[in-house]
C-alpha cells in the first residue's frame, strides 16, 4: 500500500499530509519542468514527414488502436490502447507553441486513399475551420472516432503535400482534397543565374564537365533535352534537375564525367524508354542522335536488307525489306564519348 498523500480535515477540507513532498518528488519535478517550458528551442522538431501508400490509414495518421503486451511477454497477453497518429501528435505540439509554425509534410500524397486517411480532417483542415489559438472557441470541433475527444486543427499547422505530376495516379487525387490545397508547380530549374532571394535557385548554373573534347555545359544539355520532351510529349514529363545535381559533389574531370555517364546509362535513358514506350525514333530526337555522327549516337538505327532477312528467316521468307521495321539498339561506347553529350545541345557542322 502506497503512502497517504492527502488527508481530510474535520471541516471536510482536503490537504496534503505526511511526507507528501518526498512521495511526490518525481511529480513535483515534472510540474516544475512544465512551468519552465522548453529551454532549448532548437531541439524541438516542428515538422513531421510521412509517405502515403495504398495501405496507409487513419490509425497511423490521426489515431487508432495499437497492440501492447501486458505483463510477461512470453505469455503473449495482448491488450489494445488508443494512441495518437503522427498528425494528431503534431497538432498537440503546435498548441503548446502558438507563436511558432509547424508543418506536416506528406510525400506521394496522391498515392494514399484520402478519405480513409483523413476522415473528419477533410473538414477540419480548411483555413476558416482552424482553431485560431487566441483563446476563442474553434469554428468547428469534431469528435474523434476512437478516443471520443473533441479535436480541431490549429491555425499554425501547415500541410505540405508533394506528388509527381507525371504519375498517372494523379487522376485519382480526391476532389475534396484538391480544393483545399494550393497547387505550386516545381519545374526543372535550368536558369543560368541564381536569384539572390532564392538560395537554392539555379542549381546547375555554372556546372560543367571538363573533357578532352571540351567542357560539357550540364545546364544547357538538360535544357535542350527538356525542350524536346515538351515538344514531343508534354511539360509534366520533363526531366528534373535533381538527376544531375549530384555532379556538384564530384571533382571536375574524369570522375565527374564517369558519374554523368552512369546517370545517363542507368537513369535518364531508361526513363526516356518508359516515357515514349520504347519509341526509339523519338528517344533519338530527344538525345539529338539524328544530328550526330554515328560514333556519338546513344541509340543507333539500321534499315533491314535482303541479306539480313535471309539470315534471320531463311531464303523463302516472302518479306519485303522496305515493309519491315527499322532496328534500333543502344550503343554502349557512346556513353563514354564526350561528343555524345556535347551533341545534345551543339550543332554539328
Amino acid at each position: 500500500m502506497g503512502p497517504a498523500i492527502f488527508d481530510k480535515a474535520a471541516d471536510s477540507v482536503w490537504q496534503f499530509a505526511g511526507d507528501w513532498q518526498d512521495a511526490c518528488a518525481d511529480l513535483i519535478k515534472l510540474v516544475e519542468q512544465l512551468k519552465a517550458g522548453q529551454q532549448d528551442a532548437a531541439t524541438v522538431q516542428r515538422y513531421s514527414f510521412v509517405t502515403f501508400h495504398q495501405s496507409y490509414g487513419y490509425e497511423e495518421f490521426v489515431e487508432g488502436l495499437r497492440p501492447v503486451l501486458n505483463g510477461d511477454a512470453e505469455a503473449g497477453e495482448v491488450e489494445y490502447e488508443i494512441r495518437p497518429g503522427v498528425f494528431k501528435e503534431l497538432c498537440r505540439k503546435a498548441r503548446q507553441a502558438p507563436d511558432q509554425r509547424f508543418a506536416m509534410v506528406i510525400d506521394e500524397i496522391n498515392r494514399g486513399y484520402i478519405s480513409k486517411i483523413f476522415g473528419e480532417l477533410i473538414t477540419l483542415i480548411e483555413p476558416d475551420k482552424r482553431d485560431p489559438l487566441d483563446g476563442s472557441k474553434p469554428p468547428i470541433e469534431l469528435t474523434l472516432a476512437y478516443s471520443g475527444e473533441k479535436f480541431s486543427v490549429p491555425a499554425n499547422v501547415d500541410i505540405i503535400g508533394t506528388m509527381n505530376t507525371a504519375d498517372r495516379s494523379l487522376a485519382l487525387l480526391d476532389t475534396a482534397l484538391r480544393r483545399r490545397f494550393d497547387f505550386v508547380p516545381l519545374l526543372p530549374d535550368t536558369r543560368a543565374v541564381k536569384d539572390v532571394d532564392e538560395p537554392h535557385s539555379a542549381p546547375l548554373a555554372g556546372l560543367v564537365v571538363s573533357t578532352s573534347a571540351g567542357a560539357i555545359d550540364v545546364r544547357l544539355m538538360l535544357e535542350r533535352i527538356n525542350e524536346r520532351i515538351e515538344a514531343l510529349y508534354d511539360r509534366d514529363h520533363c526531366i528534373g534537375h535533381a538527376y544531375l545535381t549530384a555532379l556538384t559533389g564530384v571533382d571536375d574531370g574524369e570522375a565527374r564525367f564517369e558519374k554523368m555517364a552512369g546517370i545517363f546509362r542507368h537513369r535518364i535513358v531508361p526513363l526516356l524508354e518508359e516515357y515514349f514506350f520504347e519509341d526509339w525514333r523519338k528517344i533519338r530526337l530527344v538525345l539529338g542522335d539524328n544530328q550526330k555522327p554515328e560514333a556519338a549516337q546513344f541509340i543507333t538505327g539500321s534499315e533491314a536488307h535482303e541479306q539480313d532477312l535471309s539470315d534471320l528467316f531463311g531464303n523463302d521468307h516472302g518479306l519485303d525489306c522496305y515493309a519491315t521495321k527499322r532496328r534500333y539498339q543502344a550503343q554502349p561506347s557512346a556513353f563514354a564519348n564526350p561528343a555524345a553529350y556535347l551533341g545534345i545541345y551543339q550543332s554539328w557542322a
